[in-house]
C-alpha cells in the first residue's frame, strides 16, 4: 500500500511540475514579449515546440560520442524528475521527502548542469565544448553560493531542534509562529541568504542576466546543444520546461513557508501562487537584464552572491542574530 501511494505521488508530482512548467514557460515568453511589445506565443506554444520536435527524424552527428549524446538529455530529464518528487508541493508531510532529502537536492541540482557539460563536450562540435566550458564556469560560480543559501534555513532549526535536512521540517518551522508581525518565512529572517539564492536559480532556469551564457546565440549558436535536434531535443526542451517548477518551488519551499498552515487542497494551491509569483520576478529580472559577460560571472556570484549568503549563514549559526 505505500509503494502504491509512494508511486502515486511521483507520477502526480512529474505531472504537476510539467503543467505548471508549462504555463509559466508560456507566461515567461509571452510576458516578455509584451514588455518588448511583441505578440509572444499562443499558450500552447510550449508543448506544440515538443511535438515538432518529437516528430522530426531521429539523427546523430558523425563525429560524437554516440552512447554519450543520446543519454544525457534522458539523464537530465531523470534528474529533473526526481527533484519534482522530492521537493514537496507546499505539503509538511509530503511523501517523497526525507531526512536527507536537501543532501540529495544538492547534488541534483549540480548534475541537472553537469549533463548539459557532458551534452556539449560529447557532441564533438565547436559551439557544444565552448558552450560546455560555459557552463562549467557557471557551475564553479553559482554551486558554492548555492550551497550555501540552501543550508542557511536548515542551520536556521538548530534554534528550535536539530540542524534538519529535510524539507518536510524547514517547512514545519515556517507554518508556525510569526516574526515581528509577519509570517515565519525565512525570507524576512535570512533576506540576504534569499536573495541569493534567487539569483543562483535563475542560472539554473537558463535566463538571464547570467543563465543563458552557456547557450548565448547571438554568439555560439545554442552552446551545448547546438548539434542537439529531433527528439533528443525535444526531451531537452521537456527538462528546461520543468526546470520552472522545480527551482521556483525549491525556493518557495525553503524561504516562503511552502503552503501555509492551510489544508490540502488550498496548501496546494497557496504553494503554487507563491511559485507564478517567483516565476514574475524572474521574468522582469530577465527582461530589464542585458546578458553580462562570462568574465563578469564569478564577480558576482563568488563576491556579492558568496558575501550575502555567508553572512546569513554566520547569523543562523549565531542563532539568528
Amino acid at each position: 500500500m505505500e509503494f502504491i501511494s509512494i508511486l502515486g505521488g511521483y507520477f502526480s508530482s512529474i505531472i504537476l511540475c510539467f503543467a505548471f512548467g508549462w504555463l509559466s514557460y508560456w507566461f515567461f515568453r509571452k510576458f516578455t514579449a509584451k514588455l518588448q511589445s511583441r505578440v509572444g506565443p499562443p499558450w500552447y506554444q510550449p508543448i506544440a515546440d515538443v511535438i515538432k520536435l518529437m516528430g522530426k527524424e531521429f539523427f546523430v552527428p558523425g563525429l560524437a560520442n554516440r552512447l554519450v549524446y543520446i543519454v544525457a538529455p534522458f539523464v537530465g530529464l531523470s534528474v529533473i524528475m526526481v527533484l519534482s518528487f522530492i521537493i514537496p508541493p507546499g505539503v509538511a508531510d509530503w511523501i517523497g521527502s526525507y531526512s536527507w532529502d536537501l543532501l540529495v537536492i544538492l547534488y541534483l541540482s549540480v548534475l541537472s548542469s553537469i549533463v548539459l557539460v557532458i551534452a556539449g563536450a560529447a557532441s564533438a562540435s565547436t559551439w557544444g565544448k565552448i558552450g560546455a566550458s560555459r557552463e562549467t564556469a557557471m557551475i564553479l560560480s553559482v554551486e558554492l553560493p548555492l550551497i550555501i543559501s540552501l543550508l542557511v534555513p536548515s542551520i536556521a532549526l538548530r534554534g528550535t531542534t536539530f540542524p534538519s535536512l529535510s524539507l518536510n521540517d524547514i517547512i514545519k518551522n515556517q507554518i508556525t509562529g510569526s516574526f515581528f508581525g509577519l509570517p515565519n518565512w525565512f525570507i524576512f529572517r535570512y533576506p540576504l541568504a534569499a536573495i541569493a539564492m534567487l539569483a543562483c536559480i535563475t542560472t539554473k532556469i537558463g535566463v538571464k542576466p547570467f543563465g543563458d551564457i552557456p547557450e548565448a546565440e547571438q554568439e555560439i549558436i545554442a552552446g551545448p546543444l547546438t548539434e542537439y535536434g529531433g527528439p533528443l531535443l525535444g526531451i531537452f526542451e521537456i527538462t528546461k520546461i520543468m526546470k520552472f517548477y522545480v527551482f521556483s518551488a525549491l525556493f518557495v519551499d525553503l524561504y516562503l513557508g511552502g503552503g501555509d498552515l492551510f489544508p490540502f487542497p488550498l496548501n496546494v494551491i497557496s504553494f503554487l501562487i507563491k511559485c507564478f509569483v517567483i516565476i514574475v520576478v524572474i521574468t522582469i529580472l530577465d527582461t530589464i537584464s542585458a546578458r553580462y559577460r562570462i568574465t563578469d560571472l564569478p564577480k558576482w556570484y563568488l563576491s556579492a552572491c558568496l558575501v550575502l549568503a555567508l553572512v546569513d549563514l554566520i547569523r543562523a549559526s549565531l542563532g539568528g542574530m
